[in-house]
């Protein structure tokens, strides 16, 4: 547990510090081949419908507790990479969150979905961290973006576990995730 504590802080401290990026996206790494991960994937991971009664991360955090069954809706965001590199993870922020440029003044940010434009207390209060893992309970050693649709700013519905909820942190081990076309 205090693994799982240590590894969540660490990766909320990398999100929150890249929040408010301004530099064009770029990756160092190519995306992997879609087939590819989607094989390391459980099979049905991907929904064909939207889960019934989802609800946002925001109004999801105050009562979650570990090993309950949560369905959340959000979109993926919360900084300028919401995916971890070669890990089967990513950041899913409430949203009613406007990213950058939704709201009534345009604004030019080339990375709107880290919602940089929102106070950090806000974003901090409408995120939670979304894994897929394995038998073991550690991440799956694959990277998530451009598979079945998870790219920044779409729209997902998570059903999963709660394996952390303390500490104003969320983080839900996945086990379907359905992806708004």
């Amino acid at each position: 547990m205090r693994k799982i504590s240590c590894t969540v802080s660490m990766l909320a401290l990398t999100v929150f510090i890249a929040a408010c990026d301004k530099k064009p996206a770029t990756s160092t790494a190519p995306s992997p081949p879609a087939q590819s991960v989607a094989s390391a994937l459980p099979a049905g991971f991907f929904l064909a419908t939207e889960p019934e009664a989802v609800v946002p991360v925001k109004d999801a955090k105050p009562g979650a507790k570990v090993g309950d069954k949560v369905t959340l809706v959000g979109r993926i965001g919360g900084s300028k990479d919401p995916f971890v590199d070669g890990r089967a993870i990513f950041t899913l922020v409430d949203q009613r969150v406007l990213a950058c440029g939704e709201g009534s003044e345009p604004d030019a940010c080339k990375t709107p979905w880290d919602f940089c434009c929102e106070p950090r207390k806000e974003l901090t209060a409408s995120s939670a961290t979304v894994r897929v893992v394995g038998s073991d309970g550690q991440p799956l050693k694959t990277a998530l973006i451009n598979v079945g649709g998870l790219k920044p700013l779409a729209r997902v519905a998570v059903v999963g576990i709660v394996a952390q909820a303390e500490g104003g942190a969320l983080v839900v081990n996945a086990s379907g995730l359905y992806v708004t076309k």
